[in-house]
């Protein structure tokens, strides 16, 4: 028999835990009880809640929507996207809105002729008259803005015949492609005229191959 150390009460080492060390039964689970109510600092340390991060916001950049590579081609390949994107859209804004579908010779025959002015002189002959007017509007030290929507507005302008909603489609096409001139100009306006004919060009890859599919179509029909 022993004498706890705690209470003073007699007990028998027997049917104690050594890790008692000097005290009874009773109380050696007593002090077992009352450390599994209180955890140590260490694990309340874990559970303490972080403060949440805090974002930044900024306004969103035009130039955030630009190629992170230098190449002309890369370039030209994404704003061809954009503007094919953009063209699209407003199509089938004018098509839900039920305006009178154009005059047929509006349309492209798809003969050979029609894919040639379609990939290779319109691309040509509007990008020299959309660098002259954005020329001309900057000698009068005009914005960058006003270089870009005076030049689209000028070359959807004659987009209007035969059917007045293709200007208000191409306005957009144009506006990228006279600002991704003014881009290019601080490198080399060669290269800029070739990025803007190039991107004229992927624009037109679309309506000459629906050119070419209905004239293929009709030939094949007859």
């Amino acid at each position: 028999m022993a004498i706890c150390n705690r209470c003073g009460k007699k007990y028998s080492k027997w049917v104690t835990p050594v890790s008692a060390k000097g005290i009874c039964g009773d109380c050696f689970q007593a002090e077992l009880s009352n450390q599994d109510e209180s955890p140590p600092q260490e694990d309340l340390a874990s559970f303490e809640v972080a403060p949440p991060t805090q974002t930044r916001t900024g306004r969103i950049r035009l130039r955030s929507f630009l190629p992170r590579t230098q190449s002309p081609i890369v370039f030209a390949l994404v704003a061809a996207c954009y503007s094919i994107t953009l063209s699209s859209f407003i199509g089938a804004w004018a098509r839900v809105a039920h305006l009178r579908r154009p005059a047929p010779p509006f349309y492209l025959r798809g003969d050979p002729a029609d894919v040639v002015s379609l990939l290779v002189i319109a691309p040509l002959i509007e990008s020299l008259v959309l660098v002259g007017v954005v020329e001309l509007v900057r000698r009068f030290h005009a914005p960058q803005t006003v270089q870009v929507f005076t030049a689209a507005l000028f070359i959807s302008g004659l987009h209007v015949r035969p059917w007045w909603p293709h200007a208000i489609i191409v306005f957009t096409s144009f506006c990228i492609q006279s600002a991704s001139y003014l881009y290019w100009r601080r490198i080399s306006w060669k290269t800029a005229f070739c990025v803007l004919a190039a991107i004229h060009a992927l624009d037109n890859v679309l309506p000459a191959l629906s050119a070419v599919a209905a004239y293929t179509t009709r030939h094949l029909s007859t």
